[in-house]
C-alpha cells in the first residue's frame, strides 16, 4: 500500500504544503496518542536483548561449567549443551516473533488512523 500522501492530488503548491503539514500534524497527534505502546515495544526489545546476553555471558558458561564438574561422558555432554542452546534459541525466537506480531499490528492500527485522519 503506499503513501497516505498518495491519496491526495493537489492541485497547487499550496495545496501540497497544507497537505505535508496536515499529515505531520496528523503523524505527530498519533505518535502522543501511541507513545505508551511505542514505549512497550522499545521496553520488550530491551529486555528480550538483554536476557539473550545475560544468557550467553552468564548463564550457559555456568550450565557448561557444571555439566563439565559432572561425571558425562563428553559426547552426552556436548549433547545437553546443543539441545540447551538450541531449545533457548527457540524461545528467543518466539519471543522475537510475539513482539513483531505485536509490533505489525500496532503499525497496522497507527497506519490506518493516519489515513483515515487525512480524509
Amino acid at each position: 500500500m503506499g503513501s497516505p500522501l498518495n491519496a491526495y492530488k493537489p492541485t497547487s503548491k499550496t495545496n501540497t504544503a497544507d497537505t505535508i503539514l496536515a499529515y505531520e500534524e496528523a503523524y505527530m497527534r498519533l505518535l502522543r496518542r501511541y507513545k505508551d505502546d511505542i514505549d512497550a515495544i522499545e521496553s520488550m526489545m530491551k529486555e528480550l536483548r538483554d536476557e539473550r546476553q545475560k544468557f550467553y555471558t552468564e548463564k550457559f558458561p555456568a550450565i557448561r561449567r557444571e555439566l563439565e564438574n559432572d561425571d558425562v561422558a563428553p559426547e552426552i555432554r556436548s549433547q545437553w549443551i546443543a539441545e540447551i542452546q538450541a531449545n533457548i534459541e527457540k524461545s528467543f525466537h518466539i519471543s522475537e516473533m510475539l513482539i513483531e506480531h505485536y509490533i505489525t499490528k500496532n503499525l497496522d492500527d497507527f497506519k490506518r488512523e493516519l489515513e483515515h485522519s487525512l480524509r
